[in-house]
Parts: C-alpha cells; structure tokens; sequence
C-alpha cells in the first residue's frame, strides 16, 4: 500500500534478489558459522592407496636382512571424512577403521629359498583425535597358520611392533597431510 492506502503498483520491491557468496561460503551462510562438506568417496580411496605403498625392509643385522614387509591388502574400511569450515577456518573431520593384510617374504633372492609369512591386523581407530607421529592401536593382529614355523618373534619385531606397523603410520600420517592440502 502507498500513502494513500491504495495498492502498489510497484512490484520490483519484493523480487527476489541474489546474494553474493564469498570464496569458500555458501550463499545462505553468510555469517560462516558452519559448513560441513562430505568427503568420504575422495578419503576411503586415497587412504587406501596410501596403505597399500607401506613397506619396510629389514635392515642388515636382522635374522633376514634385505625381506621385505608389505601391505598386501585393505579390507573392511569403514568411517567418513568431511571438512567443515568454521567462521573461516577449517577443521578436518575423519574418523576410520580398518584391517590391513600384510605379507613378509624372507629367504634369498632363489624362488626355492623364499618363504612368505602372511596375517593380518586391524587399525580401529584413525581418526583427528590422534597427533601426527603419535601413532595409532592396532587390535586382531594375526599371523596365518601357513606361516612358517619359528618366525613369531621375528614378526612381532618387524611387523606388529615396529617395521611394518610404523610404516603404516607413516603412510597414515602422509594421508592426512593429503587430506589437509587437499581441502
């Protein structure tokens, strides 16, 4: 209504207009108070790939130097990672667990010599809680029954509490630094 409490005839005043989003911002949240975007397809590969280059070679001095240790597998990987941006800083969210195999071949470089130790453990709890470098649990470490005979001590060294194991943080670790260029 105008002055004289006729009906305007001006219809421009009520059209919707556009709002202008900042880098980073959606239109609607223009306070930046919190975004949150889901990132879980792009982390559940790269992480997956990033464990699969985890390796460690068994230094000269040990029972059987130059044997390598590999992560032959990633199965039952489960969580999510979003990043969320928070009056304009951002903070990383993921939270994962999942079951590496691995596998340790000793012996020489002769096919006939060589002898493969295989097994498995479980990581459930990578997640932003746990500082870079920290570490990570490990739980459900198993050591295949084909294994051969005699090896456990060499495999608890090598692979469940050191070698292998922090080469899986590492891999971890250089995840996350991904994650955090990435995003």
């Amino acid at each position: 209504l105008d002055a004289n409490n006729t009906p305007s005839t001006d219809t421009n005043d009520f059209a919707p207009k556009p709002i202008a989003a900042a880098e980073g911002k959606s239109a609607w949240n223009t306070a930046g108070t919190w975004e949150e975007r889901d990132v879980t397809p792009w982390a559940t590969e790269t992480l997956t790939a990033a464990l699969l280059t985890a390796e460690y070679v068994l230094p000269d001095g040990s029972p059987s130097p130059g044997a390598r240790a590999v992560v032959s597998n990633v199965s039952k990987l489960e969580g999510h990672a979003s990043y969320a941006t928070v009056r304009g800083t951002k903070k990383y969210i993921y939270e994962f667990a999942f079951t590496i195999k691995w596998a340790l071949t000793l012996g020489g470089d002769d096919d006939a010599q060589q002898q493969t130790c295989r097994g498995e453990m479980t990581f459930p709890d990578v997640d932003g809680t746990v500082e870079l470098g920290e570490g990570y649990d490990i739980v459900n470490y198993h050591v295949d029954g084909s294994s051969p005979a005699g090896t456990g001590p060499l495999l608890d060294r090598f692979v469940r509490d050191g070698g292998l194991r922090e080469a899986v943080h590492g891999a971890i670790d250089d995840w996350v630094k991904l994650f955090r260029a990435t995003y």
